[in-house]
């Protein structure tokens, strides 16, 4: 029986793999152990097909997309996109997805109404011409660019920011290299604090940061919470999933995924709009 692997950030997972169902196939929904080891799940998973849903957190489906294929080893694997937004008039992404359309666009896109059918189509008749692969991306943010201490605006003129550091290792600093006076450090997070970086080490520490957060986050900020990447056993017992799912349930939102370094991964969260 063919699989037929479902990535999606979205709260109704299961309710978008059912749309997907079709004969002789199963599909997966669970979730990735790693985003950023993706190419080596889907590799050994090897799907038939891919859906990647649009409609949360559209930029890790991009990356995702882009990750496979760069790679030798997973880019045969055929990919779907998926989302509640009408497509363009050719029947291509929406002029929402402009970015990813120019640099997938051999990838097709359905609605969800309209998934099982365009899903079937692609089982039974995948492309004959080899996939296009991504040019290779030359820049490349540096990490206070990438957690949105900097923007590239700032370097022309600095904005005043507080950032809260939490439980940072003592090397994380150096990391960050040399920042502009405005940008300023404490260590609790405050009325005026506009970023805070969290580090957690352990599932436990989790409940206790999220209730931090939900309490004394201010309006408008946004908070990374960085976890270790550590070896598969570690992975087991804290990995991106639980990080997201104890902050959604802590009425966060999470919306950005960054790699610090070789050690740490991170998750944004905000606070979820009003209406």
């Amino acid at each position: 029986m063919k699989t037929v692997k479902l990535i999606s950030f979205h709260p109704d997972v299961s309710g978008h793999a059912a749309l997907l169902k079709q004969p002789g196939a199963t599909v997966d929904s669970a979730p990735l152990v790693r985003t950023s080891a993706v190419v080596g799940e889907m590799a050994n998973l090897n799907p038939a097909a891919l859906v990647l849903d649009l409609d949360k957190l559209p930029s890790n489906s991009r990356e995702i997309a882009l990750m496979l294929r760069a790679s030798k080893l997973a880019r045969h694997i055929p990919i779907l996109f998926a989302g509640k937004l009408s497509p363009d008039a050719d029947g291509s992404l929406p002029d929402k997805f402009a970015r990813l359309r120019s640099e997938l666009p051999d990838i097709p896109y359905t609605t969800w109404p309209d998934a099982a059918k365009a899903l079937g189509a692609l089982l039974r008749s995948p492309a004959t011409r080899p996939p296009i692969v991504p040019a290779q991306r030359t820049y490349t943010a540096s990490l206070p660019q990438k957690l949105g201490i900097l923007s590239v605006s700032d370097k022309s003129k600095p904005k005043p920011k507080q950032i809260a550091l939490l439980a940072a290792p003592d090397e994380f600093p150096a990391l960050l290299g040399d920042l502009p006076e405005t940008v300023s450090f404490t260590t609790r997070i405050g009325a005026n604090t506009h970023l805070a970086i969290c580090f957690v080490r352990s599932l436990g520490d989790l409940p206790g940061l999220f209730d931090l957060l939900t309490y004394n986050l201010p309006e408008g900020a946004s908070a990374w919470v960085v976890y270790p990447k550590g070896a598969p056993k570690q992975q087991r017992e804290l990995n991106e999933n639980d990080v997201r799912k104890i902050g959604l349930a802590s009425g966060l939102v999470d919306y950005k995924i960054c790699s610090i370094d070789g050690n740490w991964s991170a998750i944004k969260f905000a606070r979820r709009k009003k209406g």
